[in-house]
This record gives C-alpha cells, structure tokens and sequence, in this order.
C-alpha cells in the first residue's frame, strides 16, 4: 500500500482560456496571478500551497497548548489554458502539458454561464465540449508517447519475446484502441501489473479528476440544470460523484474574508455556497486520502496517508526510522480523546487500543507509535 503525504499531494487545475482557472487559484492560495480576461495569462508554472483546514487539528492544537501546529497541505498548479491542438503546440498549451505529469489529481475547471463581457474562445457555451477539448489534448499527446514506446518495445521484442515485453506491448495496443475512442486510460480495465507498466509512463489522461462547474448567481436555473445533466452524462459513472458547482468569484470573495465574517455572510444566504474546503474534500474522496493525528505540548501534526495504509507504514511518513523499528502503535479517535480529557483518561476508559502494522489507519485516529529506532 502506497502512502501519500499530504505535502506532496497536488492537483493542477486544467480548463479552456478564460473558464475561470487562474482566478481559482488566485482565490485558493492568494498568489498574484495574471487572471485578465484574454487567453494565454498563464505564461508560467505556478504553483501555491494551501493548507487544510482542519477543526480536529485546532482542537488538538488548544489541548495542548501546543507551541506548533502543523497542518496537512495541499499544492495547487495553475496550468496554462489549453485549446484545440494544444498538443500540437497550439496557443501555449504544449509547454504546459508536460507539468500535468506531475500532479496527482486533475480539477477541471469548466464554464458554465454565459457573459457577454468575457470572451468564450470558441463563442459559446457547452460544458461538455469545453471538456471533450481537454481531454482530447490529454490523450492525443499521450497517443504520441505510447507510439515512441510501442516502436522501442516491438524493436526490442525482434531478438525474443520476454514476459515484460509481451505485457508491456499488449497493453499499450489496447491503450491504442481505447484512445482511438476518445476515452482517458484512468479509465480504462487493467491489472495491477498493467497498471504499474502504465503509471511508469506518466501518461496524461491516466490521472484521476474532479470536476468543477464554473457557474454564476442568477443564472437561468433551467440551463444550469440541462448543463449539468449532459455533463455529468458525458462522465464515466465513477465520476459523477466527483462534480462541484460553484462561483469561482464566491470562492475567492468568501477566501479573502476573516472567520467572523464569513460565517456572518453565510448566515444570510439561502443555501450554503461552494467554498475551498469542498474543493479540498472533493479531492480528498478522489483519492481516498484519510487524516491521522500525532501530539504533545512541543508540536501537533495532521498527516495525510491513502486510506487502507496499515500503522507501518503509516508511520513511515512520520519519519522512516519509525517504520523501521516498528514494534507497536497505539491509537484512539481524536475526538473521542479530547471529549474524555486527554491521553491518559483515554487509556483509564479503555479506548485506546494497542495495534500491529497491519491496522489500517482510520480517519481522525491520533497515534503514538512505539519503535526501536
């Protein structure tokens, strides 16, 4: 089982020019990005961490009248706009594309409302052919790399086929084939070998996503839901649930206001609006990412792990000495902990359990590991 820490976990934010991609992540990490409205702003790399909230974290932290907090953090990466034939090098999307490699879950940020003051690049609005452009860049770049690795391996197999060559050759033709289709290789049926002969080649379309409906307040209620509809129609049913609407001016507006009066404003709308911590929820489900906790007076810690991991490894991401010499772990909810008065009344109570490395980690466990290194 792979563990994830959560300082390397990263999502890149992919659309059209002009879907409302830089303003989004001007909003979640507060870096001075051109969001002008005409395409192609986005001439570098950016890139911008942004920390989890985390109530159990603050909790913890007023416990123990901790001296340092350390939250779980996300990166976000602002990738440039991308437009037919991108991958060919169109608009500036070609040297752009090689930093979607790098992420662990795309968010595609999608138009969906009209604006006569902001310019659609292709002069209209269809959330579903906004995104078949996307992700028809992502896969005709990757159809350019598998063929360079297809050419490599059948040269290869002349002198004698091996097991890795037969596996290797046999699923990049069916890459081939289900590319040819239009579909995205995250979604295509593999094995385990398969998938790791894949994930070797950082292939575009074979990255997880998350999806968010750039909408705006007053719109026509009926277009947005027939939008919606076709959209998520157009999505592998495994993602549908990965679908967020929401005003990208809100996220930012309600990102640059303090705790108070945020929650005041909330208060005098009708339904609660889209906000970062659903951005970050979203993608914590789209990876199935859990929190676990560790502390004391000098430091408390969220860590972030792939949910499964058992205490081992764990632990690992703490520091890899800890994994080493591992001998046992003891955990208990945090919050359960908190309610009872603290470690030591959690123990009194019969709450904390003492585990192997297999446990698998639970979401909000707190944890003190016992090891011989």
């Amino acid at each position: 089982m792979a563990v994830v820490r959560s300082h390397s976990l990263s999502i890149g934010i992919v659309g059209l020019p002009n879907a409302g991609k830089s303003s989004l992540f001007n909003s979640l990490t507060k870096n001075l990005v051109p969001a002008e409205n005409f395409p192609f702003t986005t001439i570098d790399k950016n890139v911008g961490v942004v920390v989890v909230p985390d109530k159990r974290l603050d909790r913890l932290e007023e416990f123990f009248s901790a001296k340092k907090k350390v939250p779980s953090a996300i990166t976000f990466v602002d990738i440039a706009g991308l437009v037919k034939g991108a991958s060919q090098g169109e608009g500036l999307g070609n040297q752009f594309l090689s930093h979607i490699r790098e992420v662990d879950v795309i968010l595609y940020v999608i138009r969906a409302f009209k604006s006569e003051s902001i310019v659609h690049v292709y002069n209209r609005v269809s959330p579903r052919e906004d995104l078949e452009i996307v992700q028809s860049e992502l896969i005709l770049k990757d159809i350019e790399t598998i063929e360079k690795k297809l050419g490599e391996m059948k040269k290869n197999s002349r002198s004698g086929m091996t097991p890795e060559l037969t596996l290797g050759i046999g699923v990049m033709e069916r890459a081939m084939e289900w590319m040819g289709e239009g579909k995205m290789i995250v979604n295509m049926e593999m094995s385990d070998d398969e998938k790791a002969f894949m994930n070797e080649l950082w292939l575009l379309s074979n990255k997880r996503g998350m999806y968010l409906l750039n909408i705006r307040e007053g719109m026509d209620e009926n277009e947005r839901a027939q939008w919606e509809k076709d959209f998520k129609e157009s999505l592998p049913v495994t993602d549908r649930e990965f679908v967020i609407q929401g005003d990208v001016k809100m996220i930012g507006e309600l990102s640059d206001m303090g705790e108070t009066e945020r929650e005041e404003y909330l208060t005098l709308l009708e339904s609660k609006p889209t906000m970062l911590e659903d951005i970050i929820n979203t993608a914590y489900q789209r990876l199935s990412l859990i929190t676990f906790y560790t502390g004391s007076e000098k430091e408390v810690n969220a860590w972030t792990i792939e949910r499964g991991a058992g205490a081992k490894d764990a632990s690992g991401v703490i520091h890899t000495d800890l994994a080493k010499g591992f001998i046992t772990a003891e955990v208990v909810n945090v919050e359960k902990m908190l309610e009872v008065g603290g470690w030591v009344k959690a123990k009194e109570s019969g709450i904390v359990k003492s585990v192997g490395k297999e446990y698998p980690v639970e979401d909000g466990d707190y944890m003190i590991v016992y090891s011989n290194s």
